[in-house]
């Protein structure tokens, strides 16, 4: 009996190394800012270790989840229901909460040239910049928002950049450009550039776990401590049925 205490202690002691990495929206240093107090809290409060990971696209990422080298993932509604499709053990627990305390944002199709207020304003040589095919703020509710204004965003020439910070860059970078973002995004370089369309309310980032590599206990663990985090509320139930019926109408390319 004493022989298996002994074996047992160290994982007693010192727990799971939780692998955390969040969706590339962002530069790697500004992202572990963001999200290392929030690793440091929970490791505190689930006696786990967290151990910040990063990876440069959308398809690494979700490529690495599902190969069972990530633990915890930051998710956009796209993301996850990609994931959902492909990938069973897969769970969000927390989402994050916008400064109205909500659990939601839109996307923003931003421009900086003054000669383009709406989307009835572009033309066939306007130059269109894009994040990631796999983010919910790329083709997807980029064509949401041109079929709304009677147009096909196949129509034109886009391009994607990688993240929301690259798509204000080129943005800016260019007359007669456009470019979708997130609306925080957008709201920071507000000097620079204006929106001229905004999506519907879409699902906000959520705390994703694959619980082929985390227990349920852990998962509970983690559950109860994200209650006591502001600015984090519990993932709401039918979270994502709004964009999973324009994901079903609107195939991303």
């Amino acid at each position: 009996m004493s022989r298996i205490f002994i074996l047992l202690l160290p994982i007693i002691m010192f727990g799971q190394i939780i692998r955390f990495a969040p969706l590339p929206i962002d530069t790697e240093n500004n992202l572990y800012k963001k999200y290392q107090p929030l690793l440091n809290y929970l490791s505190k409060a689930t006696n786990d270790k967290y151990k910040f990971v990063y990876y440069n696209n959308y398809k690494k990422l979700l490529n690495n989840f599902k190969a069972g080298k990530v633990d915890m993932i930051i998710l956009g509604a796209l993301p996850y229901l990609r994931l959902k499709s492909e990938f069973k053990d897969v769970k969000p627990i927390g989402t994050f909460l916008n400064k109205n305390n909500q659990p939601y944002y839109t996307c923003q199709i931003i421009t900086s040239d003054e000669h383009i207020n709406s989307l009835n304003d572009i033309d066939i040589n306007t130059k269109i910049f894009l994040t990631n095919k796999l983010s919910t703020c790329g083709y997807l509710m980029t064509q949401y928002m041109f079929k709304k204004a009677n147009k096909n965003l196949d129509d034109y020439n886009y391009k994607y950049v990688g993240n929301h910070i690259n798509v204000v860059f080129y943005t800016t970078l260019y007359n007669n450009a456009i470019g979708d973002v997130k609306s925080s995004i957008a709201n920071t370089y507000k000097h620079f550039i204006k929106v001229i369309d905004t999506s519907i309310h879409i699902p906000g980032f959520s705390i994703v776990v694959n619980t082929k590599n985390v227990r349920m206990s852990q998962i509970n663990s983690i559950s109860k401590a994200l209650d006591n985090y502001p600015g984090i509320i519990a993932t709401p139930k039918n979270f994502y049925e709004p964009i999973e019926k324009i994901k079903n109408s609107i195939k991303v390319k």
